[in-house]
């Protein structure tokens, strides 16, 4: 089993990118002390970065499904972090726009099937957790925000099982995405869980590289 960094072993934009999600977590982390004074937007963008860079990258490599689902990524990373005072119904679009992307990201890893599914059980896995830890979460919201994150999750752990029957890099990829999801929707739910920090953007950061390295490269694996 290979796994080749960015641009065939390209270290140097491996670099880049863990050095944006450095600087987005640390503006994220530090909202309310250091960024404090950082402009909404600003912020919002650098966030947003490494998604963005992603976006770019997967067009130079003429990848454009996939460019789309990273900028879509960038779009609801930006939208959720609006504050909602200034942007009410930001928080609705971003989830919109996350969803979108992982649909986007669905079709492109049905393009890539995977011999026998052996990721499979996986998956199943993942999704035995995601009930688990969603019981806790769906019974304290309601109305229109219960249908919206239904929905989100709904379609995270559908395309987690796709991710399931391509590359190993992809799966692990959606994978982190679903962990970190999960993470935020109990923290912002559940009081006093583990899971109720900022620090879950460093984990879907790193569920979109994993992404970037199954869908940019050619990855070989040995059963």
């Amino acid at each position: 089993m290979t796994f080749n960094f960015l641009l065939r072993d390209s270290a140097g934009w491996s670099l880049l990118f863990f050095t944006l999600v450095a600087i987005g977590v640390f503006t994220q982390l530090t909202k309310t002390s250091v960024s404090k004074s950082l402009p909404v937007l600003l912020r919002a963008l650098l966030k947003a970065a490494p998604a963005l860079f992603l976006a770019g990258l997967s067009w130079y490599l003429y990848q454009p499904l996939v460019s789309l689902a990273f900028l879509l990524c960038a779009i609801g990373d930006i939208l959720l972090d609006l504050p909602e005072t200034k942007a009410p119904h930001a928080f609705q679009l971003g989830a919109v726009s996350f969803a979108a992307a992982l649909i986007c990201f669905c079709i492109a890893s049905y393009q890539r099937p995977f011999a026998n599914h052996i990721l499979l059980p996986l998956s199943l896995t993942n999704v035995v957790i995601a009930i688990f830890i969603l019981r806790w979460v769906f019974p304290k919201l309601k109305g229109i925000e219960r249908v919206l994150e239904v929905s989100y999750f709904g379609i995270l752990i559908i395309s987690n099982v796709i991710a399931s029957t391509s590359q190993v890099p992809i799966f692990l990829g959606s994978s982190l995405w679903l962990m970190s999801d999960l993470s935020i929707g109990l923290s912002s739910n559940v009081l006093n869980t583990p899971a109720n920090s900022l620090d879950t953007l460093g984990l879907y950061d790193l569920g979109l590289y994993f992404l970037a390295v199954g869908f940019l490269n050619m990855v070989s694996v040995v059963i």
